[in-house]
């Protein structure tokens, strides 16, 4: 490890644990983040093309941007001027200007996404990280298996860190493949998609995490339920994306918005009361600037503080995606949109012994519903319960249900409730 990048983690990992742990009430958080957001926005951000004409203004003001404005002109949104076809080539090269790093989504959930980081925003990205999720990097050797379907740069920069042995697991090879090697690594943490999590808590691999963060899919009580039982520690979740990271679990379970680094706005989900979808301005990242980027997640806010004593704001659950919203029809021709959690409500509420499912609509108005092979005497009651769910919202769909093996799959996401792309063409 070399003795910039040593000081470059350790320095990140500082600042992150000042931000996190000087504040103990929300308004000393909010008057920090207001002045750190001021500054971006005066700086950095008013420096690249997109957003040149909007320095002095709040930022209220500015325009939102999403994801398919970024990857069509990704040039207008970098300090460097680098186009879509400069940062695919670099990406697919495994090359970048020095000193910076490109990467890519994987695909797994729609079209793919760019990014552009600086080496300092590496180590930014792993301080942050260290200080919510290993605050003790400095005092103990940590074990660290990351689980997923494609690596990732930012990942290289906790490689680097004498702290930490990391190793990458690819879920694109299989979720059994990966047990005996898992097991002959040891991890004292693990870092996986629930579907992994689930999967290893059912089966007889030897191991013994001390720490377990799930994160890139939906974590469903189900599934945090058997985890938890069979490893006997907290789940905690790790809310990030190509985006950036944007929440992370505490010791006590709560998944808390990383608002020193982070600012949030919310969108009310159509369809819903409770439910939000986040507008996010990252104030930590000079080179690929994000203002009132809009995420295309599904997230229920908590009303209460977390009692671990932090101010940061909570998110109870993470439903899913924008795009998992069913929009069905009514019986006089109107849409009704139905979101992700109350469908999955649904489903386990009919019997204690549903721990799996999947709900897809497959059509304008077709709703299809398949429980595990084990579950077939329920397939009948969970139909019933999806009619009379989406009879009270107003919707009429056709609904077909069947009993099938389900494995969680490997090269893409687990969604249990989704919306087929044809469905809505």
């Amino acid at each position: 490890m070399s003795l910039k990048a040593s000081l470059g983690t350790l320095a990140a990992f500082v600042d992150a644990s000042l931000r996190l742990n000087s504040v103990a009430y929300r308004d000393e958080l909010e008057e920090r983040q207001a002045r750190r957001l001021a500054r971006f926005l005066n700086g950095p951000a008013s420096k690249v093309p997109a957003f040149t004409g909007y320095r002095g203004l709040p930022l209220q003001d500015w325009p939102t941007m999403d994801k398919a404005q970024l990857m069509a002109d990704f040039a207008l949104y970098n300090r460097l001027g680098m186009t879509t076809a400069e940062a695919w080539a670099h990406f697919e090269n495994g090359a970048a200007p020095e000193g910076y790093a490109v990467g890519a989504s994987t695909g797994t959930s729609g079209n793919r996404g760019l990014y552009v980081v600086s080496e300092a925003e590496r180590y930014r990205w792993l301080g942050v990280m260290l200080s919510r999720a290993l605050p003790d990097v400095l005092t103990r050797r940590h074990r660290v298996a990351v689980v997923l379907p494609a690596n990732s740069r930012l990942y290289d920069a906790a490689n680097e860190s004498r702290h930490l042995a990391l190793q990458f697991f690819d879920l694109a090879q299989g979720i059994e493949a990966q047990f005996a090697p898992l097991e002959d690594f040891r991890p004292t943490v693990i870092v996986a998609p629930p579907k992994f999590l689930r999967a290893l808590a059912e089966s007889d691999t030897n191991i013994s995490p001390a720490r377990i963060f799930s994160g890139a899919e939906v974590l469903d009580d189900e599934d945090r339920l058997i985890i938890q039982s069979r490893f006997g520690v907290i789940v905690r979740e790790i809310y990030m994306a190509t985006e950036g990271l944007f929440a992370v679990g505490c010791e006590k379970g709560s998944l808390h918005l990383i608002e020193d680094h982070v600012h949030f706005e919310f969108e009310p989900v159509e369809g819903s009361d409770t439910l939000v979808s986040p507008l996010i301005t990252d104030f930590s990242r000079t080179t690929q600037i994000m203002v009132r980027f809009r995420m295309n997640d599904v997230l229920e806010l908590a009303k209460r503080p977390c009692n671990c004593g932090r101010p940061h704001r909570v998110i109870k659950a993470v439903h899913g995606r924008c795009d998992d919203v069913f929009q069905l029809m009514s019986g006089d021709g109107k849409k009704v949109r139905i979101t992700p959690d109350v469908i999955r409500n649904a489903i386990i509420g009919t019997d204690r012994s549903v721990r799996d499912f999947r709900v897809v609509q497959t059509g304008r108005n077709a709703v299809e519903l398949t429980l595990p092979t084990a579950n077939a005497p329920r397939v009948t009651a969970a139909c019933e319960a999806l009619q009379v769910l989406f009879a009270s919202c107003g919707a009429v769909p056709e609904v077909t249900a069947q009993a099938a093996a389900l494995m969680p799959p490997s090269g893409h996401k687990l969604r249990r409730v989704s919306v087929a792309p044809e469905a809505l063409t």
